[in-house]
């Protein structure tokens, strides 16, 4: 994936801290296995962690000399268009080789144009240029935030990084939460985003120049509201048009470590289809895709999910040709400490939904182990096509909040889908409810309408709008296993496009994400053009209930426990001593797992609360 980070502090002298910049860039180690680079100057200091995934990576951090000073540059992920932007370049006057990467590009474009190059970029990226004439550092990030760019000030400067456990690294930094960034941590009404006291983070499409005089910040991307004008035909045709494009821009030089993601839906079925067409297309290259299942345990159909993904999913890998395989997981390998420690690091707090996103932590670790360095999903469809029930339910879009919030309080959990647990006095605190509807507000205060669209229509759109601003995928995970995520589907191009096509459009068919599946339909078994969207699986086996029982008892027999200020004690206490509850009960299930996560981040992480 890469990362990267820097330092600037215009009072020292960094070059003699050049071993506190080695140690802070190998925090992001897994994130960027293949290289590791430092580049120190008196007032600023840049690191890079680099995953070899192509030409684009090479030669960092890039520095070059102009008007007597150095200007240096490091760039993270993957961005798009730099074939146009070397094209021109060129044009401009400025020759550069063919095997200049990134950073060299991004370096020459600023010399040339300042930022005004940034929004030709697509992709997902994050720059980091430190101008030496004018001692300013410009950072950037990609239009959809795909992403992370963090930073903090310290005592006489500026920290920045990729991960948030690189800014807590430094001796500067302490890790403290307080009510604002706690509610981040236990809510789902938004990203977890900088959590940490005095975190920050570059925004999703946003330019940021900091020098001696402060901050300087513009935007660059936002969705838009624009009639959409186009007729059905023309519409299905136009997105298969962008994803293919999309893809062929995402897929490396390299495509023997090539995998996808595969699970039988329409997601990410579409994007291996499209992966494996690209492949035939330019070579031999055969595309190998992965579906995860649970070893042990026999399907479960429930509200979420009401068919197994493994039978789709073969479907799909014979119709394209796709070498398959099924990884099969042990429920309670789920929480194996280890794992724990796993996700917690590669998340930098707990996770909001720790079976779920734990047995795809699992499930990528396994894919690093085929040697693969890139991994396509479907990533976003819900997003941009209308996929999830909170985008046609109308209660949940009439409910004034973040629909994702009102499904968890329509199923009883009042204060948030995994806060059943938390004591009166801190839920009192945290005051879920008002922040939920004050974000909300803020939020939707954004949004841009139509002339002439009736009520209804503006409460689509709303929905519309915070589905794609409020939820980016998190490739935290992917970065954790040594690998890069790449979501074809999630490209601003297309999101541009989806965000304005009518709610009635998108359930072409009679069907949820009815355009998607007809855009690729030619492509695919007609069964999985028609099936049901299914939610991720998570283990129903009662040997997971019994082992998270455990643990709730083990932790609560711990009087020093770091979690046990949060904690309602004689709830978790009749809790773990209700184990069929735990089986069958989703939100008990997941205010345990959220408890026991934050009680290892709160002990691991020696977060400070200032509630």
């Amino acid at each position: 994936m890469s990362g990267l980070m820097g330092w600037i502090d215009f009072t020292r002298e960094l070059v003699r801290d050049r071993p506190l910049v080695t140690a802070l860039t190998a925090t992001m180690a897994p994130r960027g296995p293949d290289r590791e680079v430092v580049w120190v100057s008196p007032h600023a200091a840049l690191g890079v962690r680099t995953l070899d995934t192509g030409p684009a990576v090479a030669g960092q951090p890039y520095v070059t000399s102009a008007g007597g000073a150095d200007v240096a540059a490091v760039v993270a992920g993957t961005p798009l268009g730099l074939t146009d932007l070397r094209d021109r370049l060129r044009a401009a006057g400025r020759s550069l080789p063919d095997s200049a990467g990134a950073a060299a590009l991004v370096t020459a474009a600023y010399l040339e144009w300042g930022t005004d190059f940034v929004p030709s970029l697509g992709g997902a990226f994050a720059i980091a240029l430190w101008d030496g004439r004018t001692e300013e550092l410009m950072l950037a990030r990609d239009q959809v935030g795909a992403q992370p760019l963090y930073y903090t000030h310290t005592n006489t400067g500026l920290v920045f990084a990729s991960e948030r456990k690189t800014l807590l690294a430094h001796p500067e930094v302490s890790p403290v939460v307080d009510v604002a960034g706690l509610r981040r941590v236990v809510s789902h009404a938004l990203p977890p985003g900088p959590i940490f006291s005095g975190f920050a983070q570059v925004d999703a499409g946003e330019i940021a120049a900091f020098g001696r005089g402060g901050w300087r910040r513009r935007r660059y991307w936002q969705l838009t509201t624009r009639p959409h004008e186009d007729d059905v035909d023309t519409t299905v045709a136009r997105i298969r048009e962008m994803l293919e494009e999309s893809v062929r821009g995402q897929l490396p030089a390299d495509t023997t470590g090539v995998l996808a993601t595969l699970s039988g839906g329409i997601d990410s079925s579409s994007v291996a289809a499209l992966v494996a067409a690209e492949l035939r297309r330019r070579g031999p290259d055969r595309l190998h895709a992965f579906t995860v299942d649970f070893a042990q345990e026999e399907f479960q159909p429930d509200v979420m999910r009401d068919t197994k993904d493994e039978p789709y999913a073969r479907a799909v890998a014979e119709r394209i040709g796709a070498q398959h395989t099924v990884v099969p997981l042990v429920p309670t390998d789920i929480l194996d400490p280890v794992v724990r420690l796993g996700i917690l690091r590669a998340k930098d707090g707990p996770a909001r939904i720790y079976d779920m996103e734990a047995s795809q932590y699992l499930f990528i670790q396994h894919l690093a182990t085929q040697g693969a360095k890139v991994v396509f999903t479907g990533g976003a469809g819900d997003q941009l096509f209308q996929g999830a029930r909170w985008s046609t339910d109308r209660g949940l879009i009439e409910s004034g909040t973040f629909p994702w919030v009102a499904l968890a309080l329509r199923h009883g959990a009042k204060h948030g889908f995994g806060t059943a647990l938390f004591n009166a006095d801190v839920l009192a605190t945290l005051d879920l409810p008002t922040y939920y509807r004050d974000e909300y507000a803020t939020r939707t205060a954004a949004v841009e309408y139509l002339d002439g669209e009736d009520d209804w229509a503006r409460q689509l759109r709303k929905i519309a709008y915070l589905v794609l601003t409020c939820g980016p995928l998190d490739s935290a995970t992917f970065a954790a296993a040594g690998l890069e995520m790449r979501a074809p589907i999630n490209n601003h191009r297309l999101i541009e496009y989806a965000y304005n096509i009518p709610a009635a459009l998108h359930a072409h068919g009679g069907i949820e994400k009815g355009l998607l599946r007809a855009a690729v339909a030619d492509l695919l078994p007609d069964e999985v053009v028609r099936r049901k969207q299914s939610a991720t699986p998570v283990s129903k086996h009662p040997a997971y209930a019994r082992r998270l029982q455990d643990e709730l008892k083990v932790m609560l027999a711990e009087p020093s426990a770091p979690v046990r200020p949060l904690l309602d004690v004689a709830a978790a206490t009749e809790l773990a001593n209700q184990p069929m509850r735990l089986a069958k009960d989703r939100l008990a299930r997941a205010a345990t797992e959220l408890m026991l996560g934050i009680n290892l981040w709160l002990d691991h992480y020696r977060v400070r609360l200032t509630l």
